[in-house]
């Protein structure tokens, strides 16, 4: 029997992520990619399922069976992208190589990573490799947009038995991330007194949204907390405000929207409470109202998986082979499906991807170096735990 990392190479790789790249999957256009990964799936002999998920295209599900009912694995990676950005210098869309860098949208993050996948479960089939128990493979849509696809997943029962999940997320090297932070959205309802503007004051409910906003965004307006063990503290940062206009009048209306970065062991309850505290401290006029996560999907919760559990110490272990060098454990600063994985899913869910660089924003690419090390570790990770 051939083992499968002997079937597991850099220019295949290489070839499943460039086929990735030059398939245009933005958030809500991800239909011809779940098309190519039901058939690169299927053509293998897998069971696969399609998951719908509206306004996207289909998750895709594919397993393996083994040949004993032990535990199940989850292999996951997400299909979309953000769309492109002013300032490339090659079309996105065309893989295009470079020394050792393969340029393209989305090469990073994260159709490498979903070519790990492929290759490995290729590798898995093509090498007669028997597995212990179940192997899930799933290509998850809308992951940059509401996740809906990882909760179609989520509520499929497909993740049951599950004991853990690897998404190769982008990854920087000698690191494998087993938590991240929660992330909240709060929007902030100003109700001011709209009075002819020559005659003002009457209550502007743009200026209170702006006195709101100056003072959420001043160093130590809240306590955002600190993790020792990872070096990272959360974040609040204002991401919109809209009101009033070109009309005579004292704006009435005003909308102030906030991002909250919260830590595992945190709770949304807390950073609420904060927030509105902050809003009383500013002795504004205006009437206000606040809400939060108002999303078709739950939001997405912090989380972290316990260095002590067999899974990260597994998968920690190989990389450290793979890669030739220590591998620290790290907290990852933002939000992604494995975050709805972990908390919703209730699987435990580790991040362990290939390295690149300009992500998410013109330019972005892939170091073709580092894919087989992240393939062979995922292999040989699959195999020790299943």
């Amino acid at each position: 029997m051939t083992h499968p990392h002997d079937l597991l190479t850099t220019e295949r790789l290489t070839e499943i992520a460039s086929t990735l790249i030059a398939i245009p999957s933005v958030t809500s256009q991800e239909h011809q990619i779940a098309e190519y990964v039901h058939g690169f799936l299927s053509d293998l002999g897998l069971e696969t399922r399609r998951l719908p998920v509206a306004e996207a295209g289909d998750s895709i599900a594919a397993w393996i069976d083994g040949a004993r009912s032990g535990p199940g694995l989850m292999l996951n990676f997400h299909l979309d992208t953000f769309d492109a950005f002013d300032g490339w210098q090659t079309n996105p869309f065309e893989p295009t190589l470079v020394g050792d860098r393969l340029y393209g949208l989305g090469s990073h993050d994260m159709k490498g990573g979903g070519a790990c996948v492929l290759g490995v479960v290729e590798a898995i089939v093509k090498s007669g490799f028997e597995l212990g128990g179940r192997l899930l493979v799933t290509a998850t849509s809308d992951e940059e947009n509401w996740s809906r696809g990882a909760h179609a997943l989520i509520q499929s029962g497909l993740l049951e038995g599950c004991i853990g999940a690897l998404v190769p997320e982008p990854s920087a090297a000698g690191t494998l991330t087993i938590g991240q932070r929660g992330r909240h959205v709060y929007t902030i309802s100003f109700f001011g007194k709209t009075i002819h503007a020559a005659f003002g004051p009457g209550i502007n409910a743009v200026v209170d949204a702006a006195r709101v906003a100056a003072r959420i965004s001043g160093l130590g307006a809240v306590d955002l907390g600190w993790n020792a063990d990872f070096g990272m503290s959360g974040s609040l940062c204002v991401i919109g405000l809209h009101g009033g206009g070109t009309m005579i009048l004292v704006p009435e209306l005003a909308t102030l929207y906030i991002d909250r970065h919260i830590l595992p062991g945190e709770t949304r309850e807390q950073a609420t409470r904060q927030i509105e505290e902050l809003i009383e401290s500013c002795a504004i006029q205006s009437r206000w109202e606040l809400s939060w996560d108002e999303r078709p999907t739950p939001a997405p919760g912090a989380f972290v998986i316990s260095p002590e559990t067999r899974l990260v110490q597994v998968v920690r272990n190989h990389l450290a082979r793979e890669q030739g060098r220590e591998i620290q454990l790290v907290l990852g600063r933002s939000v992604a499906d494995t975050n709805h994985f972990a908390v919703h899913g209730r699987v435990p869910t580790l991040i362990c991807g290939p390295q690149g660089g300009n992500t998410c924003e013109a330019n972005e690419y892939l170091e073709i170096s580092s894919l087989l090390p992240t393939a062979r570790a995922i292999a040989s990770s699959v195999i020790e735990l299943i």
